[in-house]
């Protein structure tokens, strides 16, 4: 089997609350570096999950789905793994605690120079179809504690190879103003100042512009209205509190709809991507997520803990090499 090499994806938090804000976190979760200047075969990508504004910690076990196209080839990946953050004050990740020694399943988490938590790159199996069992070692004034999430996995079964490509950002068309008549007398042997053979060179410009965006017109704003395209969410998701979907690329893009997963789908229209704040995107690093989450809080050393189960689907949108 011909080896291939990726780089590994950093996790970079939207710093956000439940179903409410959209602002992004700097701080990235570590990667593991590679003894022989190589990267592993399975691309690791880690999805975007929010964070909550009454925890003061927050543990999550991801079972993830990924699609790419490597060459010419479909190639899908399948993996697990854990993340875990400590709040410097209730709900205030942008600064981390550190919460010393953290074993998801046995398996140990990966701490970073910022605090983050995550488990290693070498293993992408941590038995999570049977349980998620967290344990944090004591230290300072904490207590050691092992907690077993009872919640079932979530489950996101929407295969991403069956995503349509035209699951991105669409931009509002920026529509070309009725032109004004002009305030002057209409010659013969004219007798309306809406023809193009009308005489006045600047209004005649200005009809000809709004007739060559007459299928724009035509709709008007309803287009930037309709929707364009839905994503499945009701039918594909089980044991799910909510449903995230982002879309993402490696140069700062980030969209992000919360969704309750009871709805059949979420709709997008060219309105939900308002410029310029979603001018751009790289599509060579564009990547589409959905990511069903379920919460188990827990009061630990006087504390209030989240416990996240996580299935995320991932899509990438360009040929990896």
């Amino acid at each position: 089997m011909k080896k291939l090499y990726y780089a590994a994806s950093l996790l970079t938090l939207a710093s956000l609350s439940v179903l409410t804000s959209c602002k992004k976190d700097t701080t990235p979760f570590p990667t593991k570096s590679q003894s022989n200047g190589n990267y592993p075969d399975l691309v690791y990508t880690t999805p975007w999950f929010p964070t909550i504004a009454d925890a003061d910690a927050i543990f999550v076990s991801a079972q993830v789905t990924d699609e790419k196209t490597v060459i010419i080839s479909p190639f899908k990946n399948e993996y697990e793994y854990g993340m875990a953050k400590l709040a410097s004050g209730t709900g205030n990740f942008s600064t981390l605690l550190d919460g010393g020694a953290i074993t998801l399943n046995d398996s140990v988490l990966a701490k970073s120079t910022a605090l983050s938590y995550l488990s290693s790159i070498s293993n992408f199996t941590l038995n999570l179809s049977n349980t998620a069992r967290w344990h944090k070692a004591a230290n300072g004034t904490d207590t050691a504690f092992t907690f077993t999430s009872p919640r079932v996995n979530p489950t996101y079964s929407y295969d991403p190879a069956l995503w349509d490509s035209k699951w991105a950002p669409i931009y509002p068309r920026t529509l070309v103003a009725v032109p004004a008549y002009p305030f002057d007398t209409i010659p013969f042997p004219y007798k309306h100042r809406d023809s193009l053979n009308y005489p006045n060179l600047t209004y005649k410009g200005a009809v000809a512009l709004y007739k060559s965006d007459s299928t724009t017109h035509s709709v008007d704003s309803i287009y930037n209205a309709t929707v364009q395209y839905t994503i499945p969410i009701k039918n594909y998701t089980t044991n799910s509190d909510s449903v995230f979907i982002y879309m993402t690329d490696d140069k700062g893009f980030v969209y992000k709809r919360t969704c309750l997963p009871t709805v059949d789908s979420a709709a997008f229209r060219p309105n939900d991507f308002p410029t310029p704040f979603y001018a751009n995107y790289d599509l060579a690093t564009f990547k589409l997520q959905v990511n069903a989450i379920n919460y188990q809080p827990a009061i630990i050393n006087s504390k209030k803990y989240y416990f996240l189960k996580m299935a995320s689907a991932i899509k990438y949108y360009q040929p990896t090499k």
